[in-house]
């Protein structure tokens, strides 16, 4: 009877397991579900929480800028001609609030060239809460505006025109003037989001104001030619000499009156001398990194009949890029997509706060060069400016450079792809000759 009721027993027992496993399953099914989307909301709240911390920044503590003694002593001593002394006595009377620790580190640094001060420049043991470089667009917006406010405020002393404001005080190269310079510094930063040091603002206006395209006079234009020719190509010099900012604008002027570039699109052909030129000073470019010399890109520049740095810009945003992707196998790959919504997703508002370099090294932009993002997103950004007038610097952000893209229409370029394979099978054709020089 046993051996007739185990059959049963086992039916019923496997029967009920099942149910119980099924059961059990089940329950566990839920339990993991609900485990994934409390895991997910807290992910998402605490993305939210992130973010309103980093917009709710710690105001910094503020302090009158008399509260400096080497004000007070600067303030006994200005005149009442010279336009530096007009500008900083104005604020100075005006005894305006300034960031405690950017009060406390009141250093001074001259920078020659239109460059941001670097990190290097500034004190080590800097405050943390101090920001350094990487200025957006509001931020340059801001100092702008905050110099014609000042502008403004002391025309009725002043009485000078806009550039020779810009003249008096930011292309004047006197080293001694510093602190007087940071107090102009100290006015400019005002509104700014983050906490600056007076001398790197004032160095950033003066990049910002003094680096405008200027029209050169024909009385200046004659004193570069007769320097260059009695002294030499002296740049820093020349530039001292017509109180002018930066000693690029000089040689550039140079270059310009005395070299007669051509412009316009690169031809097929000029690529290729490009492609060839460049293969046959280094054939491993692509692969060590390692860029031409000046010298090198003077010599393909003056087979062109080019500025030799336009055709240097030329082969990193345009032709290296074509390679690389090539050997990446992403030629066809449209980045500009994948690149605005990274961007994005990082709250990257603008071309300032990307570091191309790192970027290029994602796996999702294989293949691509720094230059050739920038490039995209430079691209990007003047369509988007173009469809949308009413958008000011400021508001020209990489979300409303995602809002143009996700709503505007693209169509295949058959030229394009045309020229590309005229590249790379032109590319192909360098390579195979110098692997064919390297087995003789």
């Amino acid at each position: 009877m046993a051996m007739i009721l185990l059959p049963m027993v086992t039916f019923t027992t496997r029967k009920t397991m099942r149910t119980i496993s099924s059961s059990v399953w089940h329950l566990n099914s839920q339990i993991h579900t609900t485990s994934i989307c409390e895991s997910s909301l807290k992910k998402t709240e605490n993305k939210i929480k992130q973010k309103k911390q980093k917009r709710q920044k710690k105001l910094p503590v503020v302090r009158p800028i008399m509260e400096c003694g080497k004000h007070k002593a600067i303030q006994t001593e200005l005149g009442q001609d010279a336009p530096l002394d007009i500008f900083v006595s104005h604020i100075l009377a005006m005894d305006i609030l300034v960031p405690k620790v950017a009060l406390e580190t009141n250093v001074s640094v001259f920078q020659g060239n239109l460059q941001n001060i670097s990190r290097q420049s500034l004190p080590k043991d800097l405050d943390p809460d101090v920001k350094v470089g990487r200025y957006s667009v509001r931020d340059n917006e801001i100092i702008l505006e905050n110099w014609s406010h000042l502008k403004n405020q002391t025309s009725k002393k002043l009485q000078l025109d806009e550039k020779d404001a810009i003249k008096a005080i930011f292309e004047d190269t006197n080293k001694d003037q510093g602190l007087k310079k940071n107090i102009i510094g100290y006015f400019l930063s005002q509104g700014l989001p983050d906490t600056r040091l007076a001398t790197e603002v004032f160095q950033r206006a003066r990049i910002l104001l003094s680096s405008r395209k200027r029209n050169f006079t024909p009385e200046e234009d004659k004193i570069i030619l007769d320097f260059v020719e009695k002294e030499g190509k002296k740049w820093a010099a020349l530039t001292k000499l017509l109180k002018i900012a930066g000693p690029n604008s000089a040689q550039n002027r140079y270059n310009a009156l005395t070299n007669n570039y051509k412009s316009g699109p690169y031809t097929v052909e000029e690529d290729k001398i490009i492609l060839s030129e460049v293969f046959t000073v280094n054939k491993f470019v692509l692969s060590d990194g390692n860029n031409l010399t000046m010298e090198d890109w003077k010599r393909i520049g003056g087979k062109l009949g080019r500025n030799p740095l336009y055709v240097n810009s030329h082969w990193r945003k345009a032709l290296e890029p074509i390679l690389t992707r090539y050997q990446a196998g992403t030629l066809g790959v449209d980045v500009r997509k994948a690149l605005l919504d990274h961007l994005v997703e990082h709250n990257k508002d603008y071309t300032q706060d990307v570091d191309w370099k790192e970027l290029s090294k994602l796996p999702k932009f294989a293949g691509t060069t720094p230059a050739y993002l920038a490039q995209k997103l430079h691209g990007m950004k003047t369509s988007t400016g173009e469809m949308s007038p009413e958008l000011s610097p400021a508001e020209l952000t990489v979300g409303a450079i995602q809002s143009w893209f996700n709503n505007s229409e693209r169509n295949g370029n058959q030229k394009k792809e045309e020229y590309q394979e005229e590249m790379i099978a032109y590319y192909t054709e360098i390579m195979s000759q110098e692997r064919g020089k390297d087995t003789e």
